[in-house]
């Protein structure tokens, strides 16, 4: 009789089944910790380029200020899941949301430059890189029965996270000054680093004993998750790179482009982003509800999405319009992420940390490409970026056709 053995215990040793309350309890401070994170990250990622703009700082150099933190994080998630798998989810948060509030600290500099910005912001992303593969991976681990929904759990609160980061700051930047809305993010934190050493429980891998005879040998589950360079995960790796690149032109070049534009504010670009980011979480929602086997059709239709949607940006000038291309981007963007991270990260029963590294690494590189890029036509003209995301939307939904055709035909064999 082959005894069931599960895959987790906790870190004391005496104790052998990790109990289904605290892995209950593990997912909800996830949850709580990844709303926190992002609200910190969607207060400084709008934060800087506004600031170097408000220093005189060009479009190229906004851009930057997105693509440095890209630029880092083409590699740190990968590095950060690696490090999440060895020492464990608790101890890697631990340690990168205490890294997260030194590198705040360092927005506060009285005698800030574009410059300084820019490396301040490829640090943040250096951190943020050890902080979201660890909460996918413990998500996804710990609740191997539905994958999708505990992801989409995730990606909503990340997305919910955003939602009112752009009200903050400028409330606060009206009220109390320039760099004020940074004493906000820093004092989150310290909130979320409590919580997670307060209430995580941190755990391991039980290490299963290798098979002594021929039955073992049967019994034995070997997870052999597809190559990362399938079809399948070619697809993902597009879908994810596009996210990148339009989350980065919204959020870093879209409202100064609005505030350009004849009889617009800056409150109206803080009304597209609010429109923007509570239609990409209702995206969440809906993908977490949806089967596996409908994921390739979501980052297709997001890769649709984001070309109408930017198309409509690079024609049209007028708040409603602008406003229904931002309602329709932040589907695509809801798509296009959750459906390719859900691709990747399923793939696997073990190792999970180095999967969502993998996923967050390719979104680095739209991080990088779409605000470098965007930034430098920015300079030339201000619809210049929209018609580059919508040429690269449509190159990469006809891209992601023939690799799940291909993929299905593998899946048929």
């Amino acid at each position: 009789m082959h005894e069931h053995v599960e895959l987790f215990c906790l870190d004391d040793a005496e104790k052998q089944d990790m109990p289904v309350s605290a892995k209950r309890r593990n997912r909800l401070v996830a949850y709580i910790a990844t709303f926190l994170v992002t609200f910190t990250l969607g207060t400084t990622e709008i934060f800087a380029p506004w600031y170097i703009g408000a220093m005189g700082g060009t479009n190229f150099e906004m851009g930057w200020a997105m693509g440095s933190f890209g630029i880092v994080y083409m590699i740190s998630p990968a590095l950060g899941g690696i490090f999440s798998d060895r020492i464990g989810r608790r101890k890697a948060l631990l340690i990168a949301t205490s890294a997260y509030i030194l590198v705040l600290v360092l927005f506060l500099n009285p005698f800030a430059s574009p410059l300084y910005l820019i490396v301040i912001r490829a640090l943040e992303g250096l951190v943020f890189g050890f902080i979201a593969p660890s909460n996918q991976a413990m998500l996804a681990e710990l609740t191997p029965e539905s994958e999708v929904a505990v992801l989409g759990n995730f990606s909503t609160a990340w997305s919910a996270g955003m939602i009112f980061s752009p009200f903050i700051l400028t409330f606060m930047t009206n009220n109390y000054g320039s760099t004020s809305g940074i004493y906000v993010v820093i004092a989150i934190e310290l909130i979320m680093l409590g919580l997670i050493g307060g209430f995580l429980q941190g755990y391991r891998r039980k290490t299963l004993s290798k098979p002594t005879n021929e039955e073992d040998i049967q019994d034995t589950t070997i997870d052999t998750p597809p190559s990362k360079t399938s079809p399948r995960f070619l697809a993902s790796y597009l879908s994810i790179m596009l996210w990148g690149v339009i989350s980065t032109i919204v959020l870093a070049l879209f409202p100064a482009y609005v505030e350009t534009l004849p009889g617009l504010t800056t409150g109206d670009w803080g009304i597209m982003l609010l429109v923007w980011n509570g239609v990409r979480t209702i995206a969440f929602i809906i993908t977490a509800k949806l089967p596996e086997q409908s994921m390739t059709s979501v980052i297709l239709l997001g890769a649709g999405l984001s070309a109408i949607s930017s198309g409509i940006i690079f024609v049209f000038t007028d708040f409603w319009m602008l406003t229904i291309s931002m309602a329709l981007s932040g589907i695509a963007v809801g798509f296009s992420y959750l459906g390719a991270l859900y691709l990747i990260v399923s793939a696997t029963k073990i190792d999970k940390g180095a999967y969502a590294g993998l996923v967050e690494s390719m979104g680095g590189v739209g991080l990088f490409v779409g605000p470098i890029f965007g930034g430098w036509l920015a300079d030339i003209s201000g619809e210049l970026p929209y018609l580059m995301c919508m040429i690269l939307s449509i190159i990469v939904f006809l891209g992601i056709v023939p690799l799940l055709r291909k993929e299905r035909n593998s899946s048929k064999n």
